[in-house]
């Protein structure tokens, strides 16, 4: 069944042609990857660097099966048993810290800043609470006493708890803003 496959493909996908194409594609998409990693050309390479990128996983599925006898007796041998183990723990690894990181992500402090009263907010930004609450006030977010919470706040009066957030940013930065 496998060789007939194999057969199949690489009357669809000469080798000759397959083979150099995955290896000019790798080369380019590593080119793209250095570049995305140092800030270059970001806009114009993005979009690039993912169509050829989905485009190199098809080309390297179809070299793999046109080279699949071959594979199949190198990966019976011990050390390339290992040599994959060691990837796919490694790409494990690296997107399970991806997980973690996103857990403590910024969402963590907007959700922080949500929740604590305004006494708190005060003490953190470092301004004035009276002067905190003016702002707010000002800004529309009714505080009617310190103890409470922007998430209150929001949910009582109907409002965004992004837009309420926004608001106290440019509250503080009104009253840490010298005269």
């Amino acid at each position: 069944m496998t060789s007939q496959i194999n057969t199949r493909v690489v009357k669809l996908f000469p080798r000759r042609i397959i083979t150099p194409l995955a290896g000019a594609l790798a080369l380019v998409i590593g080119l793209s990857g250095g570049m995305l990693f140092f800030h270059v050309g970001e806009g114009l390479v993005k979009g690039l660097h993912e169509w050829l990128g989905m485009l190199f996983v098809a080309v390297m599925l179809i070299h793999m099966l046109s080279n699949w006898s071959s594979l199949s007796r190198y990966f019976n041998q011990g050390v390339a048993r290992i040599g994959v183990l060691t990837i796919i723990l490694a790409t494990g690894l690296f997107l399970g810290g991806a997980t973690l990181s996103q857990q403590a992500g910024p969402s963590v402090v907007f959700k922080a800043l949500e929740e604590a009263p305004v006494v708190t907010l005060a003490q953190l930004f470092q301004v004035d609470e009276d002067r905190l609450m003016q702002a707010l006030n000002g800004q529309g977010v009714i505080m009617k006493d310190n103890s409470q919470t922007l998430a209150e706040v929001a949910l009582s009066d109907g409002l965004d708890k992004r837009e309420t957030l926004q608001k106290l940013l440019a509250s503080v930065g009104a009253i840490q803003q010298p005269n």
